[in-house]
């Protein structure tokens, strides 16, 4: 009798709308939306999440029909795109910088598939990510987002309209710099290749027989490697704090 009591409109619209957000969010945060985690998984731990947030939210304060239910769910559908596509920036930043150290050392060729999203990347891109998500998970990147979804469920009410005017200056001032930033990432593999094709051409001026393709690009691929492994802590640590600024800044968004 008393479940009976309980299942009242408000109550199961509330709790309809606080599963669909936190499953939303789940679909497109870093890590949580990698492909190799099973989806029984995935909506097993949102469903729990969902019981566990279910009574300390506010419960839902507009009128109940066909309408506003469609609206408020496609908000949490489109709020949970946003949140999920702004920290992934960080990691497609990071991707793009790597596919561009891959081309200057005639890696584009070698592809493999990426699991976490399911398309091809180059192995350089792929070794990026997967360091990436370790110094994700070192500190504590996925308790950051279960945070960042409690404090979701303090500011943002149920069917309320988020911030879209911040969601679009997020992406059009951010955009110019993360696309610096990516440059950035590669830009000590591009100058030391830059070198090695000066220094090259002036080889082959100097002596003809030098063949390009068998001495050359070896040495460019082993110079790359080693300013790679000096860099690669360096990046890490711009990674980690341009991904914790972006947590800050998508608290802007509610």
């Amino acid at each position: 009798m008393e479940l009976i009591e309980f299942l009242t409109p408000v109550n199961v619209v509330t709790f309809l709308l606080l599963f669909i957000r936190i499953s939303a969010l789940f679909s497109f945060l870093p890590f949580f939306n990698y492909m190799n985690i099973p989806v029984v998984a995935k909506a097993a731990f949102s469903f729990w999440l969902t019981i566990l947030f279910f009574p300390i939210v506010p419960k839902v304060n507009f009128e109940i029909n066909l309408i506003n239910l469609i609206l408020a769910i496609f908000n949490e559908v489109a709020f949970g795109f946003f949140v999920g596509m702004a920290l992934n920036l960080m990691f497609d930043v990071l991707k793009y910088g790597a596919e561009q150290i891959s081309f200057v050392m005639g890696f584009t060729m070698a592809n493999v598939i990426d699991p976490n999203f399911g398309g091809q990347s180059t192995i350089v891109a792929q070794f990026f990510i997967w360091v990436a998500i370790l110094i994700f998970l070192s500190f504590g990147g996925d308790h950051l987002e279960i945070l960042l979804i409690s404090d979701i469920m303090k500011k943002l009410p149920f069917g309320a309209f988020f911030n879209y005017h911040s969601v679009y200056e997020y992406f059009l001032v951010y955009m110019k710099k993360y696309f610096l930033l990516g440059v950035g990432f590669a830009f000590p593999i591009l100058a030391i290749s830059l070198m090695a094709d000066i220094i090259f051409a002036m080889i082959m001026k100097t002596m003809p027989q030098f063949n390009l393709l068998v001495v050359g690009f070896p040495i460019k691929i082993f110079v790359s490697f080693l300013v790679l492994m000096a860099i690669l802590g360096s990046m890490m640590v711009m990674f980690s704090n341009e991904l914790k600024e972006a947590f800050r800044a998508v608290l802007a968004f509610v």
